[in-house]
């Protein structure tokens, strides 16, 4: 009897904490596009020091980017991606792939070389955040890529 009470609880126990990762995101998907915007330029005020006017400027260019990436979502989510061909797959990663150097040139057009360099840093370090931060695709015991030095 012990020893099914026990293994009762261990089961309940793990089925419980195995439901934690799904609302990992949950505050940050109730935003709108428009707040979500806001405060990601916000951050990154306070994180590059950015004057009013570079503010004002990442304000408008991340409300554009923000917009462009959500019709393209859109886009992608009415594919069937199962049935994309390889050619498909290229274009479909290739114009990703455009979308964020036209971001970036935009972004470097605004920042001066100092803040620049310190928003491609942070940047990258996404990649190599950890895995509960990224989401539940990255959880399956996947080892982070290594940062370039």
């Amino acid at each position: 009897m012990k020893k099914i009470l026990m293994i009762i609880l261990i089961a309940s126990t793990m089925t419980a904490f195995g439901q934690k990762g799904k609302n990992y995101n949950k505050a940050e998907s109730e935003l709108t596009t428009e707040q979500k915007v806001i405060l990601k330029t916000k951050k990154m005020a306070i994180h590059l020091d950015l004057n009013d006017n570079q503010m004002k400027q990442m304000l408008e260019v991340n409300k554009k980017w923000a917009m462009e990436k959500e019709k393209k979502m859109a886009e992608f989510k009415a594919q069937n991606t199962e049935t994309l061909s390889p050619t498909d797959k290229f274009n479909r990663m290739n114009s990703k792939l455009d979308s964020q150097l036209a971001y970036q040139k935009e972004v470097k057009k605004i920042l001066n070389d100092d803040q620049y360099e310190l928003w491609k840093k942070s940047a990258g370090n996404k990649m190599h955040r950890s895995p509960e931060r990224r989401g539940p695709h990255h959880q399956k015991g996947e080892k982070p890529m290594k940062p370039r030095k």
